[in-house]
């Protein structure tokens, strides 16, 4: 599904917060995979499509409040993964050096040949 599809959907069936739809739900209608509709959402928010959302699903904002509370509850989801990289810093430390025989930094594991 192309994300102007996606778009003309959300524009014409989630218009407002209290039209949003799940994200399990948008899947079943458009038949996509969570990773495909995770990243179509990306790609479309990264060039100004305003589509909003949270822990409840997406929808097609109607105003700039909408957008200012997808855009906190974003800011606050950066927050609790840099507290969780932070932590994970400090418990690498324990573990002296690192090896060279752990995983790559792109987390596929193994040789990198």
């Amino acid at each position: 599904m192309k994300e102007e599809q996606l778009l003309a959907y959300l524009k014409a069936n989630c218009a407002g917060r209290k039209n949003i739809r799940t994200r399990a739900q948008l899947q079943r209608s458009l038949n996509l995979s969570k990773d495909q509709l995770t990243s179509m959402v990306h790609r479309m928010r990264c060039k100004g499509m305003p589509i909003a959302g949270g822990p409840g699903g997406y929808f097609y904002a109607q105003n700039a409040g909408e957008l200012h509370a997808t855009i906190r509850w974003l800011e606050k989801m950066v927050r609790t993964l840099l507290k969780s990289i932070s932590g994970l810093a400090k418990a690498m430390e324990s573990y002296g050096p690192m090896d060279s025989g752990g995983e790559n930094s792109d987390g596929s594991g193994g040789d990198s040949r």
